[in-house]
């Protein structure tokens, strides 16, 4: 390496003078672009406070209509979600018991956007897709017989999947402190107010911790293993499993890759606000998903690129207890055993709205329409001659189990191909 060594002359008294001068109108500029550049803060400071005055920040302060209550509530049970019926405005409504969602929510219509608005928020869907949206205030139903004023919903865009309810209450129905028993073989909800009542509930206790005001617990899928789930009645499955999580343990472990059955590519997850990314999904034969004690023997499972979570199929095997004060999910198993055997199967094929038609969003080797030269990503033209244009047509299909089904597709290459597919 080299170096050079520069020579410097000292400075005349008329070049000092002269730039003195020059430092004294710097000085100046200065001065003045300080003084833009704080009107310029000024301006964007008033601009994000009057951004943040329209944003609502999260509460629970809507009202019940009693106090020391308890009441039983009737639900409804549907391809094991939880349903609760209401009476709002004179006519009877059907809402999804959602402890996925950190409050309610409420998809766009005409009769939503009359209802009074509180501002926006930034709501995340189970895809991790983010967006801001607006909030309003539903107006008061009834179920049971308490009466509920001054819920609070987000509104989210109509998604492309049939919606058989009108609203989702959400986990900040726990959040204000209610009790709560959901017992899906009874067909009910026990809502109280009391700790005495639902406190000393036997079973298998696991604490939660909230994020987003929604309820994440630890459970094991693997030997030596915990994975950090959402505890979510708003996802059908028992079991999924955030890809980056399943590699992390995958790293660590070879248990975990004995336990996979199978990778493709391709994406399955609809959220509210968009369909997941389309990557690897891995399919798992676990050999056990502990709950704290009590284990869940023989559970098929897939990746997903939203949080891992366990879901409404878990109410199947026995009811779940929710103790806000304590945070503690109590699961108390119908069969009285300290395990069950669950031998679940997961799809072998799905299919997932693209650009507003139905695309194949993942087919496994082991489905009839794979050997017949269906491919994840083919678009969906025509079922028996009729024409499907959107993704609401193919979900309105009359499938039939059992009949015979020919596909007109158009794969990724932009050729048609003819497959037939037995339902």
């Amino acid at each position: 390496m080299f170096f050079t060594r520069k020579c410097v002359s000292l400075p005349t008294e008329k070049q000092r003078s002269h730039r003195g001068a020059q430092a004294f109108t710097t000085f100046g500029l200065y001065c003045s672009s300080m003084k833009k550049l704080t009107a310029s803060l000024l301006l964007l400071f008033l601009g994000i406070a009057s951004l943040q005055a329209q944003m609502y920040s999260y509460s629970a302060n809507f009202l019940l209509s009693e106090r020391n209550f308890c009441d039983t509530i009737p639900i409804v049970i549907d391809n094991d979600l939880i349903y609760i019926d209401v009476e709002t405005a004179g006519r009877r409504c059907r809402y999804l018991l959602d402890t996925g969602s950190g409050q309610g929510m409420v998809y766009e219509s005409d009769e939503v956007r009359r209802y009074r608005e509180l501002g926006n928020v930034v709501s995340y869907d189970a895809s991790n897709h983010k967006d801001t949206v607006r909030v309003v205030q539903l107006p008061a139903f009834r179920m049971g017989r308490i009466r509920v004023s001054g819920y609070v919903a987000s509104v989210l865009p109509r998604p492309a999947t049939r919606q058989k309810y009108d609203a989702i209450i959400g986990f900040d129905l726990f959040n204000k402190g209610l009790y709560a028993k959901i017992d899906t073989r009874r067909r009910h909800l026990i809502l109280t107010d009391r700790q005495d009542i639902l406190d000393t509930e036997p079973g298998y206790e696991i604490k939660y911790k909230l994020k987003w005001w929604v309820p994440y617990i630890y459970v094991s899928p693997f030997m030596r293993h915990v994975d950090q789930v959402l505890f979510d009645t708003g996802s059908q499955s028992l079991f999924k499993m955030n890809k980056q999580s399943f590699d992390t343990h995958a790293y660590k472990s070879k248990n975990v890759e004995s336990q996979v059955e199978e990778r493709i590519d391709g994406h399955q997850a609809i959220a509210t606000l968009g369909t997941e990314t389309s990557g690897e999904i891995v399919f798992l034969h676990l050999d056990r998903l502990k709950w704290g004690e009590f284990s869940f023997l023989d559970v098929h499972a897939t990746t997903t690129q939203g949080a891992s979570r366990v879901g409404a199929q878990l109410l199947s095997y026995g009811s779940v207890v929710v103790n806000p004060k304590r945070k503690r999910l109590t699961f108390q198993p119908y069969n009285q055993n300290d395990n069950v055997v669950v031998g679940n199967k997961t799809p072998s094929i799905a299919y997932v709205p693209f650009n507003g038609q139905a695309s194949v969003g993942f087919i496994r080797s082991d489905h009839q329409a794979y050997d017949a030269g269906m491919r994840q990503g083919d678009i969906v033209l025509r079922i028996n001659g009729e024409a499907i244009d959107t993704f609401e047509d193919f979900q309105r299909y009359p499938f039939v189990e059992g009949r015979t089904y020919t596909f007109i597709l158009r794969d990724k290459r932009g050729f048609d191909k003819e497959v037939k597919i037995e339902k």
